[in-house]
């Protein structure tokens, strides 16, 4: 959706779009009150959803790491934001991580902000490595299975 940075509700469903689009899922992992996540909210991540080009680069959520607001996960299970966010690693706000359709990372992740000058291309790599290795995987599978078909 245009303007918007959605909270993560059913990760199965990112999962699905990703999975067809061939696209990592870009999560900003964030906290109440957080004034830096409200900068990468607001300057790079909600202009990024105005902007066309991405519309087939990246699906983009929000997940709230100290909340215990529901959230069904990539395999369909019910748990929370915060239990989410632990089982992913995330220590510090704002966290960018970029998942591929089963929530295995797909690219480094972007932890805090510290270069604002750069932090758009450094967003910009990171979703590109991670188009690769998702695109780049579908690649070789189609490859494989053309190689053992007869």
């Amino acid at each position: 959706e245009r303007g918007r940075l959605p909270m993560a509700e059913d990760l199965t469903k990112e999962a699905a779009e990703a999975r067809a689009k061939q696209v990592p899922i870009l999560i900003l992992f964030s906290s109440a009150g957080c004034h830096y996540c409200e900068q990468v909210r607001s300057e790079f991540l909600i202009p990024m959803t105005r902007n066309a080009d991405y519309d087939n680069k990246v699906i983009m959520i929000e997940v709230e790491a100290g909340s215990s607001t529901r959230l069904i996960d990539f395999d369909g299970k019910v748990t929370t934001h915060g239990e989410f966010a632990s089982r992913y690693q995330v220590y510090m706000t704002p966290t960018v991580k970029l998942l591929d359709a089963q929530g295995k990372e797909a690219a480094i992740p972007l932890v805090g902000i510290i270069t604002r000058d750069y932090y758009g291309g450094f967003l910009d790599e990171a979703i590109g490595a991670a188009l690769k290795k998702i695109r780049g995987a579908a690649d070789t599978r189609s490859q494989l299975s053309a190689v053992t078909t007869p």
